[in-house]
């Protein structure tokens, strides 16, 4: 299934962190290659997504303050030692881009620890009138989301990643971990939240979805564009599937090896809560002629959906549509 449309930004990723094929036991076994090979991604290796190069912050956390302003009860300035002192929440959580294509690697799963936004914006008092919360970032980004969203305790302003320092390619001193949700609305370098009435955000601005949810979908990871499998040998198929807990998380995946005719269910190797990704992977045994072979992978919610086969592209509310590979099988 040929994609027709991409997001023409500023994009470096990969999905996840690949483990080495590795020598074992008497007879030479070799452990196959899963990607993503572990729940969580490197920092090195999280993808990265900008409107333009990274702001050149200048940010001592001494110095540095966020304003939460707008329709509060008092505007409240809050120092990097107050965020980094207030209790802190630790979870994984895979971010996704909007603008990615079924398949490709704009997703990524991190341990984030921070603060969550309710307790921020209850110090400031929220006023009747106020709707949405407003985040201006360094870069000039803005979005926006619903006041419902925000007042989640599993909204958080995130000031490490995987156990450091939040670094400065994901949005150091801190950037917003909004469930449910693509990159779109999950901003970094923020320096203002606002509360507002309304308000329409980057994107928005520019036709795409102003609400932003993930979409259920699973991407293969291996084999990858035009591999290469043995004849006659056992090959590791393996991926990734996540709804963001639109659906309940994911129920299972399976994969289809006869252009959709019929379907096997994948092994679930490694899961955390809704909000993270979820890993899988298919043992098959190739055939011994040589030709090519079709991949699709497909995931089902908790909640009962299936990942539809067919669907559109990126624009303007993220992909649908089963993910298939194309590999060649040779002696």
């Amino acid at each position: 299934m040929k994609r027709r449309k991409f997001v023409k930004i500023l994009a470096i990723s990969t999905a996840g962190v690949t483990l080495p094929i590795r020598q074992f036991g008497a007879l030479g076994a070799t452990e196959p290659v899963l990607k993503p090979g572990s729940m969580i991604t490197g920092i090195a290796d999280f993808y990265k997504l900008e409107i333009g190069s990274p702001p050149q912050l200048k940010a001592d956390p001494k110095s540095w303050r966020l304003a939460v302003t707008g329709l509060v009860e008092k505007t409240h300035l809050f120092t990097y030692k107050d965020l980094t002192g207030y209790p802190s929440k630790t979870a994984m959580r895979t971010l996704k881009c909007i603008g990615d294509p079924i398949g490709t690697s704009q997703m990524s799963n991190a341990e984030w620890t921070g603060v969550p936004l309710p307790f921020l914006l209850q110090k400031a008092g929220i006023k009747p009138a106020a709707k949405v919360v407003v985040f201006r970032c360094a870069d000039r980004y803005h979005t926006a989301i619903p006041i419902a969203d925000a007042m989640r305790e599993d909204t958080l302003l995130a000031y490490k990643m995987n156990g450091v320092d939040l670094p400065k390619e994901h949005g150091f001193p801190i950037r917003l971990l909004n469930p449910g949700h693509y990159g779109t609305k999950n901003p970094k370098w923020i320096v203002t939240i606002e509360l507002a009435k309304k308000h329409e955000g980057y994107w928005e601005q520019r036709g795409w979805d102003p609400v932003a949810s993930v979409r259920l979908a699973t991407m293969i990871g291996t084999p990858g564009k035009d591999s290469t499998i043995k004849a006659g040998e056992t090959y590791t198929i393996s991926g990734a599937a996540f709804d963001s807990g639109n659906h309940g998380g994911i129920k299972s995946v399976e994969v289809s090896l006869d252009d959709g005719r019929t379907w096997k269910t994948a092994e679930i190797w490694a899961s955390d809560s809704p909000l993270a990704w979820t890993l899988w992977k298919y043992t098959w045994k190739a055939p011994k002629e040589e030709g090519t072979v079709n991949v699709y992978a497909r995931a089902i919610a908790n909640d009962g959906l299936m990942q539809k086969a067919t669907g559109f592209d990126a624009a303007p509310a993220g992909a649908v549509s089963y993910h298939t590979v194309e590999a060649k099988v040779a002696k």
